[in-house]
């Protein structure tokens, strides 16, 4: 702190410093070389969010406080955090690296007073997931996660976004992808095939060994995200053309939705179809898969690793997918 500010403060009485404190003051500035955790709550939800403003709705303050909190800690490390450009911000090298130091610490602060409590206290797992992944496989499973974890809520976030573990507040995620993500932990959970499937009235009638050629007389249900569909007939003697007749859809969940009500039939993945397999819905075609080019991955900052909730997590992920 510069002598000039701490002049002034020491003019001021406690009525004075104590109105002080909701903007980042620390009135008991000289027990420890630490800056007021106000200040560092306020930076980390302005560097996650990348805004004062978001950060300033997220704790329920003004943009101006955000702002001034962020300021007192530039000039109580001595260091800039933000660049400020037309009414945006952006972190410096510095504030990049101290905001992980700072995200990681307040994480761990939390959770310790979560386990203050010698009977177990309650606490949330925010977990970002893709809607497909979140409304068949997770959705699946999911009550066996509660039943096991039963101080642990789960707050699902159903996104297609590449999860940052920024604006959305996640923390922890899977995701769809090559794998190779940078400065996170990552872990394989699940690899996919592209399978033919249909209705159990609809394979019924194909009998017990149909040709590629008997599948033309139904129409063709398409995920438009993906075009595994023409490796498989192809795999399987068919020609993709043939197959073009039919209905598109760009989501997961609405082309077996449209399969399972015996609207055709269709390639799909075997990881968000499995549910609908498993129950009976959907049988799979006497016909080869194909792999998928690419996995499901699970990703968690690395400085939240070691917190139970996201060990109990993983943990129960790993045992879902090796039983799978």
């Amino acid at each position: 702190m510069s002598r000039h500010l701490q002049s002034k403060l020491d003019r001021l009485g406690p009525a004075e410093l104590s109105r002080l404190e909701p903007v980042g003051f620390d009135s008991n500035r000289m027990r420890r070389d630490l800056p007021p955790l106000q200040t560092l709550v306020a930076f980390e939800a302005a560097a996650r969010l990348r805004s004062f403003t978001l950060a300033a709705s997220e704790l329920n303050l003004t943009q101006p406080a955000i702002s001034q909190q962020v300021k007192l800690l530039e000039h109580r490390l001595g260091v800039t955090l933000f660049r400020r450009s037309n009414n945006q911000i952006e972190l410096t090298e510095q504030g990049e690296h101290f905001s992980e130091t700072v995200a990681a610490l307040l994480d761990n602060l939390s959770e310790s007073v979560h386990h203050l409590n010698p009977e177990g206290g309650r606490s949330t797992l925010t977990v970002s997931l893709l809607p497909s992944f979140a409304s068949t496989w997770f959705a699946a499973r999911s009550g066996r996660f509660t039943t096991q974890n039963p101080t642990i809520d789960l707050i699902v976030l159903s996104t297609v976004a590449c999860t940052g573990f920024g604006q959305e507040g996640a923390d922890v995620a899977v995701r769809w992808g090559p794998g190779g993500a940078q400065g996170v932990y990552e872990e394989k959970l699940l690899e996919e095939q592209h399978l033919l499937v249909a209705t159990p009235e609809v394979a019924s009638s194909l009998g017990p060994a149909p040709s590629m050629k008997d599948l033309t007389q139904y129409p063709f249900v398409h995920d438009t995200n993906f075009s595994e569909w023409r490796a498989v007939i192809e795999l399987n003697g068919g020609i993709p053309e043939e197959y073009e007749r039919g209905q598109y859809f760009g989501d997961a969940s609405a082309t077996l939705a449209a399969i399972t009500a015996g609207q055709g039939i269709g390639v799909v993945r075997d990881v968000v179809a499995e549910h609908l397999l498993t129950n009976g819905q959907l049988v799979a075609l006497p016909f080869e898969p194909v792999n998928g080019p690419h996995a499901y991955y699970f990703l968690c900052p690395k400085g939240r690793m070691d917190q139970p909730r996201v060990c109990a997590f993983l943990s129960w992920l790993r045992a879902e997918v090796y039983s799978a």
